[in-house]
């Protein structure tokens, strides 16, 4: 790694301690996209290595026009979630954005990463609506926000979001969570299945309605992920107005 520290050197993480939810779809898409832009590691700590594969992928076939640097960190044997958050920030130290995938079920790790992250982004699917497999990514998010004040915040996504529109039983289930959601969401699309090669969903050619809708959410994200860091895309600097003010936490 660099020795230059990063003026950004902000952290997105994207947990929930239940598996299946895309979370290495969204974090490999969304560090391809920011890559435009920034200097980003993508950052993989789940043990089945989706977005590992994704980079290798990426690597072997699109070396010309790769930009996402990637580490592999499977922690197996962690038990102290202090030394991710130490690692992770060293690794954050030498690049604008870390883009992080979790495992699912490793309370120590999600930990960890979420101590150090600027931006949790907890993505919810249909399956998982009833937030039940969620609580545990909840608690472990409050010990977080209850120590750190300023630059942190948390967000609940809605992914493969189908054609019903979220209940309003639903919608008052997660305000009991005080969590915001983004105002984006991210549809159940072909496109993002064909994403898991080594190519973002704008780096794959659009063939249809959907899959064009597909690259306008991924983008929309991407947008509303520097909102909440509170970055600048034209200039790659953080916007002095908004550093100001505080990153609004949970």
């Amino acid at each position: 790694m660099s020795n230059q520290k990063s003026f950004l050197s902000k952290v997105v993480a994207f947990v929930n301690q239940k598996g299946g939810v895309g979370k290495s779809t969204l974090a490999t898409n969304a560090a391809a996209i920011l890559s435009e832009s920034y200097r980003v590691v993508l950052l993989d700590t789940d043990e089945q290595g989706s977005s590992e594969l994704w980079c290798n992928a990426r690597d072997e076939d699109y070396a010309e026009n790769h930009k996402v640097r990637s580490f592999s960190k499977h922690y197996k044997k962690t038990v102290n979630a202090s030394a991710v958050t130490i690692d992770l920030e060293d690794i954050a130290s030498g690049c604008d954005i870390v883009v992080v995938d979790t495992p699912g079920r490793n309370e120590f790790v999600s930990l960890g990463v979420i101590s150090a992250a600027n931006l949790v982004i907890i993505p919810l699917t249909p399956g998982n609506y009833s937030l039940w497999s969620s609580d545990a990514t909840m608690q472990l998010i409050q010990k977080v926000a209850a120590i750190r004040s300023g630059d942190f915040a948390a967000r609940f996504l809605l992914n493969r979001r189908d054609k019903r529109r979220v209940s309003e039983e639903m919608e008052l289930a997660l305000r009991e969570y005080d969590i915001p959601l983004m105002k984006t969401t991210i549809g159940n699309r072909n496109i993002y299945e064909n994403s898991s090669s080594g190519l973002s969903v704008l780096e794959i050619g659009a063939r249809s309605a959907s899959d064009r809708e597909g690259q306008r959410e991924m983008r929309e994200l991407v947008r509303e992920i520097e909102r909440l860091l509170s970055i600048s895309r034209q200039s790659g600097k953080t916007s002095a107005k908004n550093d100001k003010k505080k990153t609004a936490t949970i």
